[in-house]
């Protein structure tokens, strides 16, 4: 009792003690509060780590030799359970192992200890612990024993040795074989057996101490601290924990967590709402399981979810799920379970539904609105074509300088009309996606001065300058959609001359400051934009006053249409910063350099003067309308052309047969057999016949895109909308192959 009385605290002793309280700690929460593989073996190595420390702190606060070796002598049933009780953690840990009872197991925790025990309580006797040898000694402030250590001291840490040698043994080869997401862990639990080993060699051999004591009860201690911080910390071992982090609690769907067997092992509050008392008992299957118990039953034995439709319960609607709680080592039994979630995806198929209704709605519409579309265009460019095509036809007879003038009102009012079914036209194909753009060469000078002349009559009507400037460091030619270019270009400066009354109107061009891109400005002296309509003026049907769609015409779909072809081009269109009287739109597109050839200016489908009289070459015209026969006739009445005319598919079909043509003028809406009809089976019957092609051309006032497309699908060569001008056919009959004999 006196060693128990006449203690001294020291700050080695303090150090000691400290740790054992960190430990006892540990171990209380430990035992109350996780579940791992191996628990029951890391709580018998805890506990003989709190005797072996309480002896520690004993024997530092011991002044005397004889108390001092009584306790390291008492200290050892501890020393001898640790290493044991710590590999078999380490096996059952690493392994997976079940937690049945072992007798070999509880052989080696309780007897090994007493024999160590036995052999303590007779050293004074036996001396085979500790021999005669062993003497207090005194360092500085430390007062500590120096052993002799006797045969048997070395022989039971021999065998303590094998115990902590198959643990590492153990856990190397886990390490190889586990997933890579367990290795670090792994590689812990290494550290942590060898640190206490490689410090009780550094002890016996190098004669290594820590206040002048052994320092391996001391870096056991340590490293139990770090690796139940480790255990607290880290779920991978178990099932259940593993359940809760694959949506146990971070979900309000239901979520049932099965063993590896299949049966029922937990599950959250949103399931024990949804099922009840129909939810079975721990261990029990889920067979009883209203509609998912068969699913689950199936899936447990193939792996498979064999129904893969929605499931419903309670007026909700379910997805079933079920993901795997693998275990992360390549043991026997490497799934630890099964998580199963009903996830709920009610509010999602109503939704679903819904945007199915609406899909189905705005599908509708679209096709309404493109059906509308490609009607008004036809019933409006039949009717014009006659105008138009007769007011050409007009043109070229003896008029006087009042019928001319007479014949030039018809003929805008008529291009006025033109434009408008083609801005139409083209928001369609830009809102239905369907724009496409070219990428070639092109002449930007041609370009611009083409746009200058274009307009000068209508600006000197108006009595103002327009002028164009280039700047001289712009490529001859630019790789770009060179129609669409002209097309955003000629709209800007025909708001620019519509607009302003007096003064001028100018286009210049420039690189900007970067060189990376080309910046082309329309400025005008009319009376501006107002401040609060400089961005409605994009939007379609948008104009800067309601009075100017009254008091200049126009739809306001010229800038919404330019800005998007701009963005489509890769560039923008912006309304630049005031400065002063007028507007200026500015243009900014890619600056690619093209081929510095110049291809010289692109003629003017409306210059007539330019084209030449077609080649000679048979052309039958294809047309149930008498007035659009006339027309076309009339347009190659004074070319070498010989022209044929037919009023219907089946008539122009007949004909086909039995002359070859080189060019066919087909009309898409006939009665009877229609132009694609008539196009297929002139096809057909030419591939039968071996005889060379003739050139089809689709002429129609049924211009839609996705027409356009069916036409060329059909074996068309070429589209030609109405109203077709004389210029127009010339100009594509110039560029016909002969191809029939």
């Amino acid at each position: 009792m006196t060693c128990l009385t006449h203690l001294h605290v020291t700050l080695a002793a303090a150090t000691a003690a400290m740790l054992w309280a960190i430990c006892a700690m540990i171990l209380f929460w430990v035992a109350r509060n996780t579940r791992f593989a191996g628990k029951p073996a890391f709580l018998l190595t805890l506990s003989a780590m709190l005797w072996w420390l309480f002896t520690v702190a004993a024997d530092l606060a011991s002044p005397g030799e004889a108390c001092k070796v009584a306790w390291s002598l008492a200290a050892w049933p501890g020393i001898t359970l640790l290493p044991i009780a710590w590999s078999f953690f380490v096996f059952d840990y690493t392994m997976n192992s079940s937690r049945q009872r072992q007798p070999i197991r509880l052989l080696l925790y309780v007897a090994l200890p007493i024999l160590v025990a036995l052999i303590a309580a007779t050293n004074s006797q036996t001396q085979l612990l500790y021999g005669p040898d062993t003497r207090l000694v005194t360092e500085g402030k430390n007062t500590f024993v120096i052993f002799d250590h006797g045969p048997l001291f070395y022989a039971v840490a021999a065998g303590l040795y094998i115990f902590v040698s198959t643990a590492l043994g153990l856990l190397t080869y886990a390490l190889i074989r586990a997933r890579k997401i367990i290795r670090p862990f792994l590689a812990v639990l290494i550290f942590i057996t060898a640190a206490p080993l490689t410090a009780n060699l550094a002890y016996i051999f190098n004669g290594f101490t820590v206040f002048g004591y052994d320092p391996t009860p001391f870096m056991f201690a340590v490293t139990l601290i770090a690796l139940s911080w480790l255990l607290l910390n880290n779920t991978m071992m178990d099932t259940v924990a593993q359940g809760r982090s694959l949506l146990f609690y971070a979900t309000h769907d239901p979520v049932i967590i099965l063993d590896a067997d299949g049966r029922f092992a937990g599950a959250n509050p949103a399931a024990k709402m949804l099922f009840g008392e129909t939810l079975p008992r721990h261990g029990d299957t889920l067979d009883h399981l209203d509609k998912i118990g068969t699913t689950l039953q199936s899936f447990l034995n193939s792996g498979i979810l064999a129904n893969a439709e929605p499931i419903r319960l309670n007026q909700r609607i379910f997805d079933l799920r079920a993901l795997p709680i693998e275990s992360p080592m390549q043991s026997k039994s490497p799934l630890l379970g099964w998580s199963v979630s009903l996830v709920d995806i009610t509010e999602r198929e109503r939704s679903a539904e819904a945007l199915r209704e609406a899909l189905a709605t705005a599908e509708a519409a679209n096709r309404a609105k493109s059906h509308f579309l490609a009607n008004v265009s036809h019933e409006i460019r039949t009717p014009l074509n006659g105008i138009l095509g007769m007011a050409s036809v007009l043109s070229e007879t003896a008029l006087d300088r009042e019928q001319h003038d007479y014949l030039r009102i018809i003929e805008d009012s008529g291009q006025v009309l033109l434009t408008t079914i083609g801005d139409v036209l083209d928001l369609s194909k830009i809102e239905a996606g369907r724009m496409a753009l070219e990428t070639r060469p092109f002449a930007l000078r041609d370009a611009i001065e083409g746009a200058r002349s274009l307009f000068s009559a209508r600006a000197e009507e108006k009595h103002l300058q327009l002028s164009a400037s280039i700047h001289e460091d712009l490529p001859q030619m630019i790789v770009g959609d060179g129609h669409r270019f002209r097309q955003v270009l000629h709209n800007l400066v025909s708001n620019a001359i519509k607009f302003t009354q007096s003064g001028s109107v100018t286009i210049t061009a420039e690189p900007t400051a970067e060189g990376s891109e080309l910046l082309v400005r329309v400025s005008d002296t009319g009376a501006g934009v107002p401040i609060g309509a400089r961005q409605a003026i994009f939007l379609p049907f948008q104009q800067a006053d309601a009075g100017d769609t009254r008091k200049f015409g126009g739809t306001g779909l010229g800038l919404s249409i330019s800005r998007q072809l701009c963005h489509l081009m890769g560039g923008s269109l912006e309304l630049a910063d005031k400065a002063g009287k007028g507007e200026t739109f500015e243009i900014r597109l890619p600056l690619v350099p093209g081929p510095d050839v110049d291809t010289g200016p692109l003629q003017s489908t409306t210059d007539v003067a330019t084209l030449s009289d077609a080649p000679a070459m048979e052309v039958l015209v294809v047309d149930d309308n008498k007035t659009n026969r006339l027309i076309l006739e009339k347009f190659l009445c004074h070319t070498s052309c010989e022209v044929h005319s037919a009023c219907s598919g089946t008539e122009a079909l007949d004909m086909v047969r039995a002359s070859a043509f080189d060019v066919v003028l087909m009309d898409i809406q006939m009665p009877g057999m229609d132009g694609v009809e008539a196009t297929q089976k002139i096809r057909a019957m030419e591939q039968a016949t071996r005889r060379l092609p003739c050139f089809i051309v689709a002429v129609t006032a049924n211009a839609m895109p996705e027409q356009l497309e069916q036409y060329l699908a059909a074996g068309m060569d070429e589209v030609l909308a109405k109203p077709v001008s004389k210029p127009q056919l010339l100009s594509l009959l110039q560029q016909v192959p002969r191809k029939a004999a």
